[in-house]
């Protein structure tokens, strides 16, 4: 059997070392850079992992709506889902922006470093520049030829500088900079902390990019915030979670949970041979991660069949799974207009290759759930596109706001689910057209009155001029009649 990568969600731990999260500096060891991407010979873009870029705000209003610094385990957290063949960078910004850490592969080797760079993170500056922490996660990014590349901006604050003139020039920048992360295919991903935040903003600056906007309402929801965020760029697959229960197919084998709890308490995780692990005592194939707010278990050659995890909060719980049978699809909308109809399709791939065998696909369901920015749910059916394996509908967005959308595939043998979250927007205002003049019985009646106007004028001066060129003849006439007579 291949080796088959599960990233379980119930927590978002994704296998962390313990010593990455102690509070004493990690080792000195040397840190593995990325190699640079713009070569002479390289001709084609590398499609392989993700070159990311962390900005993270440092402001002194942080104190207060990130108070326990929430986001920097959100952080490292996202860091730990990425895998090896990944780049990651972290920007701290504030009266100025700072890179902490360059653009570094994220092996096992460098994520000690990279933990500690998002660790350095203070709320201490006066100022919130994000243009400036905009343009220097570009620079960083122009170097790679890779596909993939993406920025990632958290912040609590307005584009704030001191004084409007400064502002004013910075809002100019950065909207500058905005059609060129566009054109440069690099996707700008934004967090606003509270509603307090230029949420507008930060959500336009996405928008104009493709990217993708959250709002954290609560600083303790960081991570599942990150975890959205992880879901929209990487598209992982996931096994549902059914009430305390998500089962493991035999096509798994690493399973990554990431589990949300309340502050106080504590994760429990029962195996299918009925053994308890807990963050204190645990298999030897688990690795266990405990946050204040999450817990992060990475178990390597999980056993097959039904497990349980004690769960204080149902909100944020997922199972990223990675596996030789996964879930495809090509919606990857950030926004879409109110009123859009957009289709929803969905395939399964086996080792890499579109599954079309006709007999295996009669065996599984493929079903679409779409959740309403008011909270309701609806099931739809995906069918049989007659495209080589392709499952689709098509659906019509009737309200602004937030959606999900669950795509899952599912059989006698195995589950399958992605999450598709994308925010519906009032579509722009259109040009009134010109409006054509329309011809009214009235309206026709005046125009023939002011033409036999128009004609009685032209007459009576055609009259009047030759009445003029008349008089004028015989004055003439008798000034001439009169020289004679003075002459004779």
């Amino acid at each position: 059997m291949k080796k088959v990568r599960i990233l379980t969600t119930i927590v978002l731990c994704a296998f962390l070392p313990a010593a990455a999260y102690a509070a004493d500096k990690p080792p000195a060891e040397k840190i593995e850079p990325a190699k640079p991407q713009q070569q002479v010979e390289q001709k084609q873009p590398d499609k392989s992992g993700f070159d990311i870029i962390i900005l993270m705000d440092s402001s002194g209003s942080m104190k207060k709506t990130d108070p326990q610094s929430y986001r920097k385990p959100a952080a490292r957290l996202f860091i730990s889902l990425l895998g090896a063949d990944d780049n990651v960078g972290i920007i701290s910004f504030g009266d100025s922006a700072k890179v902490l850490a360059p653009l570094t592969k994220n092996t096992k080797k460098n994520q000690g470093r990279l933990f500690d760079a998002v660790n350095k993170v203070t709320s201490k500056e006066f100022s919130t520049n994000i243009t400036d922490a905009v343009k220097k996660g570009f620079e960083e990014l122009k170097s790679s030829s890779r596909k993939n590349r993406a920025l990632i901006l958290m912040s609590d604050g307005k584009l704030a500088l001191g004084s409007k003139e400064k502002d004013e020039t910075a809002f100019a920048e950065l909207s500058k900079l905005l059609p060129e992360l566009a054109k440069a295919g690099i996707k700008l991903y934004s967090i606003a902390f509270t509603e307090l935040s230029d949420a507008k903003l930060l959500e336009d600056m996405a928008k104009a990019t493709g990217g993708f906007f959250r709002l954290a309402k609560e600083d303790k929801d960081l991570h599942v915030i990150f975890a959205s965020i992880f879901e929209k760029i990487k598209s992982p697959d996931t096994v549902p979670l059914e009430g305390d229960f998500f089962s493991i197919d035999k096509d798994i084998n690493e399973a990554i949970l990431l589990i949300s709890k309340a502050p106080g308490t504590s994760t429990a995780l029962v195996d299918p041979s009925k053994k308890k692990h807990g963050p204190a005592k645990y298999g030897k194939n688990m690795q266990w991660y405990e946050s204040k707010t999450f817990d992060m278990i990475t178990i390597k050659e999980p056993a097959e069949g039904a497990w349980r995890v004690k769960l204080s909060t149902k909100e944020g719980n997922k199972v990223f799974v990675i596996t030789n049978l996964s879930l495809k699809s090509s919606f990857d909308k950030g926004f879409v207009n109110k009123g859009d109809s957009i289709k929803i399709d969905a395939w399964l791939e086996k080792e890499g290759g579109m599954l079309a065998e006709k007999t295996v696909l009669e065996q599984v369901s493929f079903v679409a759930e779409i959740t309403t920015p008011d909270g309701k749910s609806t099931k739809l059916g995906l069918h049989d596109s007659g495209k080589d394996g392709r499952y689709s509908a098509v659906l019509t967005i009737n309200n602004a706001g937030e959606h999900a959308v669950k795509i899952a595939a599912e059989s006698k043998t195995f589950k399958r689910e992605k999450v598709i979250q994308f925010k519906a927007v009032e579509p722009p205002p259109q040009k009134a057209a010109a409006q054509p003049a329309v011809k009214t019985e009235a309206g026709s009646s005046w125009n023939k009155v002011l033409i036999k106007f128009g004609i009685i004028n032209l007459s009576l001066l055609v009259a009047a001029g030759i009445f003029l060129f008349a008089r004028k003849a015989l004055i003439m006439r008798e000034l001439k009649t009169k020289k004679r007579k003075e002459k004779k």
